[in-house]
């Protein structure tokens, strides 16, 4: 019998959880022609905007706290098991014919702003990974980034016009100050640096782009590199430590 009233419990619970989503998506500014697969989770006082003819897949996440607001451009798709949540007095400015690839998590602390033909593939986690502070994160028009990479906004990420972000790449703009011996070495006090990546640039498979690092116009960086400088422009570097290799 206890058994059989929490089933209930549970399932009277999930009920009003839908309810109150579909209620949160009501009162939201959404545009015309707009395809809805449900359950979509709606929460938060913030302010919602999607543009016309955009798709949202079942299980997609908006969670948007109060001052806030996600404007989602025209013709986006948002895929399967996606997050977005955008804290307190943020703001998210996404641009028209925007794809988020499903499982990506999206955690908003700063004002971010992505242009017009973006598209983050599958299971990307980008946030910032220390709770003392945040940076902001602009994207340029057409830039892509590849499945399961890792960007870690904790100081400002710009990222350029036609930028290619190839899979399983990390993005770190923090480190530890590890000499203090009396705490342990990721426990030290933080450190943080942008990264900017200018246009055009092409960022291979596996690498990973260090804080205060440079990417740019039109470089390319070979797959599995660890980039700790300053890249030069219409150059390839590769290895690790990445080192110039050619002027393209």
């Amino acid at each position: 019998m206890t058994l059989f009233i929490s089933l209930i419990k549970f399932y009277l619970n999930q009920m009003l959880r839908r309810l109150f989503w579909l209620y949160k998506l009501s009162i939201s500014e959404l545009g015309s022609g707009i395809q809805l697969e449900f359950p979509i989770i709606r929460e938060g006082r913030g302010d919602l905007k999607i543009g016309n003819n955009s798709y949202i897949s079942k299980n997609v996440n908006f969670g948007i706290d109060e001052k806030s607001i996600l404007i989602l451009g025209s013709n986006s798709k948002i895929n399967n098991n996606a997050v977005i949540l955008v804290n307190k007095n943020c703001s998210f400015t996404i641009g028209n014919d925007f794809i988020l690839g499903e499982g990506t998590r999206c955690y908003v602390k700063k004002d971010w702003k992505f242009g017009n033909y973006v598209k983050i593939e599958t299971n990307c986690s980008i946030f910032g990974r220390e709770s003392e502070k945040s940076g902001k994160l602009n994207i340029g028009n057409n830039s892509s980034i590849g499945d399961y990479t890792i960007i870690d906004v904790v100081d400002d990420i710009y990222i350029g016009n036609d930028v290619a972000i190839g899979p399983n790449s990390t993005l770190y703009t923090h480190d530890h100050i590890y000499t203090d011996k009396n705490v342990p070495a990721w426990k030290g006090g933080l450190i943080s640096k942008p990264i900017i990546i200018e246009d055009g640039a092409w960022v291979g498979s596996g690498v990973t782009i260090l804080p205060g690092v440079t990417i740019g116009k039109r470089a390319v960086i070979a797959a599995g590199s660890v980039v700790t400088k300053n890249v030069e422009s219409n150059s390839i570097y590769g290895g690790i430590p990445a080192k110039f290799i050619k002027t393209i």
